[in-house]
């Protein structure tokens, strides 16, 4: 009778044990035209014990492989919407990020498609579209989060980002805008000026109105920054607002040169205009960025972008003995550690200068 028991229970892949136990067995894993590559097995104390069992399991690899189905698109897109909550220029970064780079390679997948080859191609193909190292690390961060959050682990491997060099103004051309800057009544020419003497970011800049000047204490109060978003009304375009910069330390009092804050007082207007255009309306980045080019273009400059302004005050400043924990607060940097990762070269030269002042004693040079 047992021995008929038993046979009539292997029909349905499940064994009674030498244990006692019963055993069933089901199809854990198929390859890709279907053949069966790897068994599961769940143990019960009767045989509707391990049936149950095996039933719950089988259901769940069936949810979990319907799951699997969804589009990866419209998955990623209801992801990018669990993001509306972080800041408006984070989110829209994670926006072109995920509409302009990831979706259109992934347009025609499912979740169930995603697997390492896939990446890697995905990979190659930024590669092949002459992205930086940079740029390419920020796209599979994302593409890493969205995944994971899909509880879909594969091993990225992200490209080594190369160090900028960091370029910096000569002398003469700073003497240049010096002279240009001091004697022009124009507010946009001697911001210039101001940022080479004070290291802020062109989005602090076109953000700042003259109620953030206080020129008793002789500090800029830095407590905004222009950021571009994406626009809710027209989702094919993008618009520019006023936003509270990005980290906690970008909040800070920028000290004022006593030479600039003397020249600033002649251009001072109502507490509610923005410096750089005298009104109540800002001028976007991208406009002063061109205003600056056209400045340098026109005083034969050589065509720097507008964050070599800060590295000049930053080189300089370091160059002339301001402490690096000091001077990391004035940039707003988050660490003092990113103030010396960027600026190690000009530690390591003042050291070298340092170090030479020392003479001998046996024989002058």
């Amino acid at each position: 009778m047992e021995g008929g028991e038993i046979l009539a229970k292997r029909k349905n892949n499940i064994y009674k044990r030498k244990d006692g136990r019963f055993e069933a067995r089901y199809v854990k894993e198929r390859d890709e035209i279907g053949r069966i590559k790897k068994y599961g097995f769940i143990y019960g104390k009767t045989y509707n014990e391990a049936k149950i069992k095996r039933e719950m399991i089988l259901k769940k690899e069936k949810l979990k492989l319907n799951s699997n189905k969804k589009l990866f698109k419209n998955e990623i897109n209801k992801w990018l919407n669990t993001k509306i909550s972080i800041k408006n220029s984070s989110y829209y970064n994670y926006f072109v990020i995920v509409n302009s780079k990831i979706i259109p390679f992934f347009i025609k997948n499912t979740l169930n498609d995603i697997n390492e080859n896939l990446i890697i191609n995905f990979y190659k193909s930024l590669k092949d579209n002459k992205l930086g190292s940079k740029r390419i690390k920020d796209i599979l961060i994302v593409l890493k989060q969205f995944l994971e959050y899909e509880k879909i682990y594969i091993k990225f491997e992200m490209p080594k980002v190369k160090r900028k060099e960091i370029v910096t103004l000569q002398n003469n051309e700073i003497e240049i805008i010096e002279k240009k800057a001091l004697k022009s009544n124009d507010i946009k020419t001697f911001s210039i000026l101001l940022v080479l003497f004070s290291g802020l970011r062109i989005g602090e800049l076109c953000a700042l109105q003259w109620k953030d000047i206080d020129f008793e204490n002789q500090v800029i109060h830095i407590n905004k920054t222009l950021v571009r978003i994406k626009n809710d009304e027209n989702h094919s375009k993008t618009k520019v607002i006023v936003d509270i910069p990005k980290t906690e330390l970008s909040i800070r009092d920028v000290p004022i040169h006593k030479n600039i804050l003397n020249q600033l007082k002649k251009f001072k207007k109502n507490d509610d205009y923005y410096v750089l255009t005298s009104s109540h309306t800002f001028i976007t980045t991208q406009k002063y960025y061109i205003f600056y080019q056209k400045f340098l273009k026109k005083y034969n400059i050589k065509k720097y972008n507008f964050h070599a302004l800060r590295h000049t005050f930053a080189t300089r400043a370091l160059l002339n003995g301001i402490d690096i924990k000091c001077l990391s607060e004035i940039l707003g940097h988050s660490s003092v550690k990113i103030t010396l990762d960027i600026y190690v070269h000009i530690k390591t030269q003042e050291k070298i200068d340092q170090i030479n002042k020392l003479t001998f004693l046996t024989f002058k040079d």
